[in-house]
């Protein structure tokens, strides 16, 4: 794969919590793109039971795995909030990500990675995205969600979640479970 040929990528999550699923999408990024901006989203949301996790923290277990790509300028993370209703995927939402992306990068990106998601095709309009690359990565094919990585820290089933955890976070276990 040709490296580097998107100047500025970005991906949205949740990343409640990060997962083996999320790095790849993240390790796609970085591959393909100089410079990648991954959009920690709900940041302005208090926890609960489907955000868990604080954005400061979501933020931190990035940072543990991707010490290197945050320090040499490849990697930024940064928080999204919520737009109005966040239960509405719209292109007025595909708008509201790409104005605060070039709030962060100067420029607008020139490829957007995400999980094919059936509502995907929803948040950007047609015209918006026009000299914007999609990459499109198979849900299937990560394997694993955030919603099941809390299932199994409040089950305690350290041995199902090590399988999708990153090694870098394995001493963050008890931490995660707490929190729940």
């Amino acid at each position: 794969m040709q490296e580097d040929i998107f100047e500025f990528g970005i991906i949205v999550g949740r990343f409640q919590h990060i997962h083996i699923g999320h790095e790849k999408l993240i390790n796609i990024g970085l591959k393909l793109c100089r410079k990648l901006l991954v959009f920690i989203g709900s940041a302005n949301q208090t926890t609960s039971q489907r955000n868990p996790y604080t954005y400061e923290y979501r933020k931190s277990l990035i940072e543990i795995i991707y010490k290197e790509e945050i320090k040499n300028g490849k990697l930024i993370i940064a928080p999204l909030d919520d737009w109005k209703d966040s239960t509405i995927l719209s292109p007025k939402w595909g708008e509201y990500v790409l104005n605060k992306a070039k709030e962060i990068l100067g420029d607008y990106p020139s490829c957007i990675i995400y999980g094919k998601d059936k509502d995907i095709f929803k948040c950007f309009a047609k015209d918006t995205v026009k000299n914007i690359s999609e990459v499109y990565v198979d849900r299937n094919s990560l394997l694993i969600s955030a919603t099941k990585m809390r299932e199994f820290l409040k089950e305690n089933n350290k041995k199902e979640w090590e399988k999708y955890a990153n090694p870098k976070i394995y001493d963050k276990y008890e931490e995660l479970r707490n929190m729940l």
